[in-house]
């Protein structure tokens, strides 16, 4: 095991060195902040070591980089250190980014990358990140407030970095679902695939594992052609690209299809009541391609040009085809690099419909060509917006430019595009690939890369006219040497000739000119020139106009990365910004649910070795069939919160009428009765029951006494609360005594004799005859509760009522967009219906105390939240990673979420509840679930919910 340490030492601690050590007396020069203060501080130390003080230098954030360390690219390490602070209070200074506490994390890393931060006054507390290394040489970021403002102090020591096992972009087992060789799992909002093999296995492959969603995608996609009438659309969308594109895939690509169709047709997945097809597959394949047909017809020729023809002057229609906007991207090497390699980074501008599922990782190992790693969607042979990696470090990208001619001849750009990533060893055979016989849909700014050569080219490939511009050949627009920028906006002047295909026709402005992203990109260029990275690509992207109300994700990849194969991807909007869907959207497709920043999240197309491992033994790939039926498909499971046990009374059986109680001392009965009259009708007895015990120990903590010396009191209701609850449950356990027949029996005569009437409790117990007294006698006069006397404290619905004394604290760490999102939709939920103003504290800054003076709704599972990360072990909660487990069964699928209420562990009177999704998605949908139930826990799908119950011993 290498360790390599960036110790915060004194000179004279530094004795027997590891591999990289720096000492921070104050004239040594290991750590340079960038912005803030840092400097060493003999007066706070740890275990007698001298640490090193960061505070703010302005209304800023502060960023401390270490001197270089050299690591392993590919390799797992585990970064830690200890973090101190002393009233650090941060701020946001704008909606993006989210600003944490003192943190920490590697220069390589995207800013929402982090350890656990701190915040306020915390003791020393050692924090830790474990990473894959995408960069050789790498430095140690010691951040406070990052993207915002603090004031107060932090200090750092013992910083290191040690290299641990394989472990860092691997899924968890329980996650994984196989098929043969191929497999799927969820990740931050994303689904990995990995398919391999001949064309028409590594197609079935794909159609099986992805059945449903392939199902899902059809959908939204007949939406897309038309909302209002899907069935008609599609098949029309299905003549056209069966007349139009199919013939135009060559053999391989069509077996694929192929394949996919009959796998997808084998798990059950059917389209609009028939089982899918080739040309379904091929349809959603070229749904750009279609969508862009009717823009290119007006820019391709038809003949009449040159005539001259004029409108008559009584009509003033005329038709114009809008510009799209729909990417931003840039590669850079060279001058404009920090270290003069490759960098090259996209981001979609998508419509909402078809970006929710436009988030599959698509692993290809084909038997011929190159691996590839494509962003894609359920059932794409192609990426479809457009970002390609292969096994030979090459990457491509594109913006779209205005629609040029339409070609007959030429073939579709999924073809082609899918081509150019799978042979594609070159920058120029990329551009060979993508320029022969192209058929002019979906005219696009090619932005290609190649990490063994760093070499980047820009390629506007019209439909008859294209410019190429080469690093190789020293070419570049606007002077931006090093530097090539794509979106939507062509810039060469003879591409943009073909959008004026009749030299008669309305006059318009064809020149380039930069539009605002054009003008960004380049203020950005003068400013980082020789500084562009990973960091910089975060930056840009989070950074308006560069990304938009309709951005949907990010994708980044250095040299280092892309010869691994390796890229840094965000689902949603990469300024951890939310895109709720408008009505009008929601109107279009009922299904669309918006998009909630993921975060980014490092993937890799994994090495057979490191893989192989996981799948022996892991979960199997399920039919929908299946699936619907909870067979494992999504990891369905837990403890049902059915009746168990017990069974309802019919209503023959069931007492009617109602009695008043003559003294404090009857209450148990006749609220008991009434309470119980709802548990023995209805059809889940059992979960009933425990709800009746959870109210009991609740109430029971503020003090109990037993039934018979009840006294009620006008200033609280918790005397009633007992009460009722071991009254029903004194109830239901002399029916288990007496038998179903005897005890119905009694009650039934009892209320007959005196409904409306006052009564005295002594009366019904002497009715139960003498051999039930020992058991009242244990009920009635000892305190407790003779049968559960431990349990669960609380149900979820309990947090309605102590709303005043609630707080809500969101996880940052990971996904704090749809974190902050969601705890804000509770906040508002709660003052539109409870008119209670509930604060939000983020999860580094919420003090002990003050989490243990309140009730806690935990936002965000526990590896997105360090406060419930801490609370994990003591409310015996079960989360790892995107995996919970409830009552020994894994709940794996992306769709699962947790409702779970529990004890507060510093302070039993509260409660804490946790509201965690296994997606980003999965989190926010509980905000739409119609609030929390009366059980103690309760398991979502998709937002619907699901199994919910008590967790007994």
């Amino acid at each position: 095991m290498r360790k390599f340490a960036l110790v915060l030492l004194s000179i004279s601690a530094l004795l027997a060195a590891p591999l990289y050590q720096a000492s921070l007396d104050a004239n040594a020069k290991h750590w340079e902040a960038q912005r803030g203060i840092a400097s060493a501080d003999n007066q706070v130390q740890r275990e007698g070591r001298a640490s090193l003080r960061v505070e703010p230098n302005g209304a800023s954030d502060a960023y401390v980089l270490s001197t270089p360390v050299t690591l392993t690219v590919g390799k797992s390490y585990e970064l830690s250190g200890w973090m101190r602070t002393d009233k650090l209070d941060v701020r946001d200074t704008d909606r993006s980014p989210i600003a944490t506490g003192a943190s920490l994390s590697m220069a390589s890393m995207p800013f929402d990358v982090h350890s656990e931060s701190l915040g306020g006054t915390r003791a020393w507390t050692r924090v830790n990140l474990r990473f894959t290394a995408t960069r050789a040489d790498d430095q140690v970021v010691l951040n406070v407030a990052g993207g915002g403002a603090f004031t107060g102090k932090a200090w750092f020591e013992g910083v290191s970095i040690e290299e641990v096992a394989q472990s860092g972009v691997l899924p968890q087992k329980a996650s994984l679902r196989t098929f043969g060789p191929a497999y799927r799992y969820p990740r931050g909002g994303w689904l990995y695939v990995h398919i391999e093999g001949a064309p028409y296995e590594r197609g079935y492959q794909h159609g099986y594992l992805l059945a449903r969603e392939i199902e899902q995608y059809i959908d939204r996609c007949a939406s897309q052609l038309d909302a209002k009438s899907k069935v008609t659309a599609w098949n029309n969308g299905r003549t056209s690209a069966n007349a139009l594109f199919l013939r135009g895939f060559d053999k391989e690509i069509l077996t694929e299809m192929k394949g996919i169709a009959e796998g997808a047709a084998a798990a059950g997945a059917k389209v609009y009541g028939r089982t899918i097809d080739l040309v379904d597959v091929v349809t959603l394949n070229t749904i750009t391609e279609l969508g862009e047909l009717r823009g290119a017809m007006p820019m391709t020729p038809s003949g009449l040009e040159g005539l001259n023809l004029m409108k008559p002057r009584y009509d003033a229609s005329r038709t114009d085809v809008p510009v799209t906007a729909r990417c931003s991207a840039f590669a850079a090497t060279g001058k404009a690099t920090r270290d003069g390699k490759m960098v090259i980074a996209h981001v979609t501008m998508w419509p909402l419909t078809l970006a929710e599922q436009t988030n599959i990782m698509l692993d290809i190992v084909p038997t011929e060509g190159h691996r590839m790693l494509m962003q894609s969607y359920p059932g794409g042979i192609q990426s479809g917006t457009d970002w390609y990696q292969n096994d030979v470090g090459v990457v491509l990208t594109e913006t779209t430019i205005r629609q040029s001619p339409f070609n007959m001849q030429g073939t579709p750009v999924a073809y082609r595009a899918r081509r150019a990533i799978q042979y594609g060893d070159s920058v120029a055979k990329v551009v060979e690939e993508l320029s022969t016989r192209n058929n002019g849909l979906y005219t696009n700014e090619w932005i290609v890369g190649d990490a063994r050569t760093n070499e980047i080219a820009m390629l506007e490939l019209g439909t008859y006219r294209t410019k190429l511009y080469s690093s190789a050949k020293n070419e570049w627009f606007g002077g931006t040497e090093g530097f090539y920028w794509g979106c939507n906006n062509a810039k060469d002047l003879n591409v943009r000739l073909e959008y004026v295909p009749d030299p008669h026709g309305t006059p318009e402005d064809i020149p380039f000119v930069p539009a605002p992203r054009d003008i960004k990109w380049q203020e950005m260029y003068r400013q980082y020139k020789g500084k562009m990275d990973e960091g910089f690509a975060a930056l840009a992207f989070r950074t308006a106009p560069l990304v938009s109300w309709t951005t949907m994700d990010a994708k980044i990849a250095t040299s280092d990365m892309a010869k691994r194969m390796m890229t840094w991807a965000l689902f949603g909007k990469p300024n951890q910004r939310e895109w709720v869907p408008s009505p009008m959207q929601k109107d279009s497709f009922a299904g669309n649910d918006g998009l909630y920043s993921s975060g980014y999240r490092l993937f890799q197309g994994h090495p057979a070795d490191a893989i192989k491992m996981l799948l022996d033994g892991a979960p199997k790939a399920s039919a929908i069939t299946a699936q619907a039926a909870g067979e494992g498909g999504g990891g369905r499971g837990g403890r049902r919160g059915g009746r168990g046990g017990a069974s309802a009374a019919s209503d023959e059986k069931l007492w009617n009428g109602w009695i008043l109680p003559s003294s404090d001392s009857d209450v148990w009965l006749t609220a008991g009765a009434t309470g119980y009259h709802s548990v023995a009708g209805a059809s889940d007895v059992d979960k009933r029951l425990e709800s009746f015990r959870v109210q009991y120990r609740a109430a029971a903590l503020d003090g109990e006494m037993p039934l018979s010396k009840i006294a009620q009191s006008t200033m609280s209701a918790n005397w009633h609360t007992l009460a009722e609850a071991k009254g029903v449950l004194l109830l239901d356990a002399l029916r288990r005594s007496m038998g179903d027949d005897a005890f119905y029996a009694l009650m039934k005569d009892f209320f007959d004799k005196n409904t409306t009437k006052t009564v005295h409790a002594s009366d019904f117990v002497a009715a139960a005859g003498a051999g039930q007294q020992a058991l009242f006698a244990k009920w009635l006069n000892e305190t407790g509760l003779p049968d559960h006397a431990d349990g669960p404290l609380y149900s979820a619905g309990d947090l309605r009522r102590k709303l005043g004394s609630t707080i809500i604290v969101y996880g940052t760490q990971l996904e704090a967009g749809a974190n902050r999102y969601a705890a804000e939709q509770w906040q508002k939920q709660f003052l539109d219906q409870f008119e209670s103003a509930v604060r939000i504290y983020k999860d580094f800054e919420v003090s002990e105390r003050e989490l243990a003076d309140h009730d806690v709704l935990f936002i965000g599972r526990p590896e997105t939240n360090s406060a419930l990360a801490a609370w994990a072990k003591p409310l015996a909660l079960d989360y790892d990673g995107e995996v919970f487990q409830l009552a020994g069964k894994d709940h794996s699928s992306e769709n699962d979420s947790l409702v779970l209420a529990a004890a507060n562990p510093l302070n039993k009177k509260k409660m804490v509840l946790i509201a965690a999704g296994n997606s980003p998605l999965g989190t926010v949908l509980l905000t739409r679930g119609g609030g929390f139930g009366p059980s103690q826990y309760q398991i979502y799908d998709a937002g619907k919910p699901g199994e919910s119950g008590f967790l007994t011993k």
